[in-house]
């Protein structure tokens, strides 16, 4: 069984409690909180105060209201960034080279498991800079076409991460009830 470092262990629940939060802003954004929504919640309300308003300046007060949970993701996205950054030098250590040497003597699911995390860090590292690119697009001088393009790559690398996600999940799961029982315990509390 692999004892993971303490600073992998760091790194791994501080990269899925900011993906997670991330995630949840953007499900919160998407939902509850969506703009033409609450536009209609608005104008509803105001109306039987006898205020009424245009659609325009409802969705106006509805970009406002969660201008907030959009402060705090892009807060965290930089805290996410610099995770991904920080996964990159772990790469470095002792620990990190250990999981990609002999690569060719590991079975074949084993190089299966190693390349869905290879393909979870290419993700994250998309993912981390094109959120980079979207907030500091005026820096960069992009193009309104070119921005467009980078919030299509962001969100289709934020649905490649999920989807990896979700299956490192449910293979942990699968490896803790077959024939790595202390996979998640180890992940959890022991160190080298």
């Amino acid at each position: 069984m692999k004892i993971w470092s303490v600073s992998f262990r760091i790194w791994h629940w501080l990269f899925a409690l900011t993906f997670l939060f991330l995630s949840m802003t953007v499900l919160i954004r998407e939902t509850v909180m969506d703009k033409e929504q609450a536009s209609i919640v608005i104008m509803d309300n105001l109306s039987l105060s006898d205020v009424n308003i245009s659609k325009e300046d409802a969705v106006d007060m509805a970009k406002e209201l969660r201008r907030p949970l959009w402060k705090w993701h892009i807060l965290v996205g930089y805290g996410f960034a610099f995770l991904v950054l920080a996964r990159y030098i772990l790469f470095a250590t002792r620990s990190g080279k250990q999981n990609y040497k002999n690569c060719d003597k590991l079975s074949t699911h084993k190089k299966m498991v190693s390349g869905i995390y290879l393909l979870v860090y290419v993700s994250a590292t998309v993912l981390a800079l094109s959120g980079l690119s979207i907030k500091f697009n005026g820096e960069l001088d992009l193009s309104e076409e070119m921005i467009h393009t980078v919030k299509e790559i962001h969100e289709i690398s934020f649905y490649v991460m999920l989807a990896l996600i979700l299956s490192h999940i449910a293979g942990v799961i699968i490896a803790e009830n077959r024939d790595e029982k202390g996979i998640i315990s180890n992940m959890v509390g022991k160190s080298e």
